[in-house]
C-alpha cells in the first residue's frame, strides 16, 4: 500500500478536500494503469472508487476535460464505469469502483475470450457520442518531435508513407472506437463494462481492431477468430474486414512503437531533472 507522502503534495492537498475524503481515505494500488499511468483502488469509510493518476500527458497531450464528458456519455450509454470526478489540474480522476473479472483473469477460454472482444468492439462501434476525430498522422509528428531526428529517419520516412494510407480510408468506415481494447479493459459480466476511455475518438474501425490484436499480442489463429466474430456481428463480409484490418497494422505497430519510445524519452528526461534538483 502506497503511503501518502509518495503522492505529489498538490494532489495530496486537492483529495483531503474532496467531500468523497473528507472523513479519510486509503489507497491500494492496482495494476498499473499503461506504460506510465497508475492506479489505485481509494477506500473511504462509505465507499470505494478507482483512481487513476496521468503521467503521460507530455507524451498524450489529451484534452482530458473533454475525456472526462465523453467518458460520462459512454456511462449513460451502459458501456463506461461512472466518472465521478477530474482534478482542478487533471493530474488524476476518480472514477466508481466496479467489481468484476476482466478478461485478463478470467479464466475464460481462448476463444470465448475472442468473443467477447468482438462483441465489445461491436458495441463501441455502434455508440452515437460526438467526439474527437482521430489525425493519426498529426499524432505520429507530437512523439517524433519528442525524439532526436537523426536517430529516428526509418520512423519519420515510415510515418510520411503511411500517413496516405490513413487520410485515403473511406470515411464511411469512421466510427466511435476505443483504441487501446486490452483484455484487462473489458469485464467478464453482462452487460459488459470497458475502461480506460483516455484513447477513445472517431476514427478508423479497421485500426481500432488491428490496435485490439496488437495490444493484445494476438497470434495468426487468435486473429482469425476474432474476425471472424466481429464479422458475424457487423455485417461486414470476412474478406473485406481482413483486408482492411492487415492494411492498419503497420499503421497500429508504427504508433505503438512511437510511443513507447516517446514515453521512453520523455521518463529520462523527467529522471535527469529530478536528479540535478536531488543532487
Amino acid at each position: 500500500m502506497p503511503h501518502r507522502h509518495q503522492l505529489k503534495l498538490a494532489l495530496l492537498a486537492e483529495l483531503v478536500e474532496l467531500e468523497q475524503c473528507r472523513q479519510g481515505f486509503s489507497l491500494e494500488h492496482v495494476q498499473k494503469g499503461g506504460a506510465v499511468n497508475s492506479s489505485f483502488l481509494l477506500t473511504t469509510p462509505t465507499q470505494c472508487f478507482f483512481m487513476k493518476t496521468f503521467e503521460s500527458d507530455q507524451v498524450n497531450q489529451l484534452n482530458r476535460q473533454e475525456l472526462f464528458g465523453i467518458q460520462k456519455v459512454i456511462w449513460q450509454q451502459g458501456l463506461a464505469c461512472e466518472p465521478i470526478y477530474l482534478s482542478n489540474a487533471h493530474s488524476f480522476q476518480l472514477d466508481a469502483w466496479v467489481q468484476s473479472q476482466t478478461l485478463e483473469n478470467s479464466k475464460l477460454g481462448e476463444e470465448q475470450k475472442n468473443i467477447q472482444l468482438a462483441n465489445a468492439l461491436s458495441q463501441i462501434h455502434g455508440l452515437q457520442i460526438d467526439g474527437p476525430l482521430l489525425d493519426l498522422p498529426r499524432q505520429w509528428a507530437s512523439y517524433l518531435k519528442l525524439l532526436p531526428k537523426s536517430k529516428f529517419i526509418k520512423e519519420y520516412t515510415l510515418a510520411q508513407n503511411l500517413a496516405d494510407i490513413w487520410y485515403q480510408a473511406p470515411k464511411n468506415d469512421l466510427v466511435f472506437c476505443h483504441n487501446d481494447l486490452s483484455l484487462q479493459h473489458v469485464t467478464v459480466q453482462t452487460p459488459l463494462t470497458i475502461f480506460d476511455w483516455e484513447y477513445c475518438a472517431y476514427s478508423n474501425r479497421y485500426f481500432d481492431i488491428a490496435a485490439c490484436i496488437e495490444v493484445n499480442q494476438m497470434n495468426r489463429h487468435q486473429q482469425e477468430n476474432l474476425l471472424i466474430h466481429y464479422a458475424k456481428l457487423s455485417n461486414v463480409a470476412l474478406d473485406i474486414l481482413t483486408k482492411n484490418v492487415n492494411n492498419m497494422l503497420p499503421l497500429v505497430n508504427l504508433t505503438s512503437h512511437l510511443w513507447y519510445c516517446a514515453a521512453d524519452a520523455v521518463g529520462k528526461l523527467q529522471s535527469r531533472s529530478v536528479d540535478k534538483i536531488s543532487g
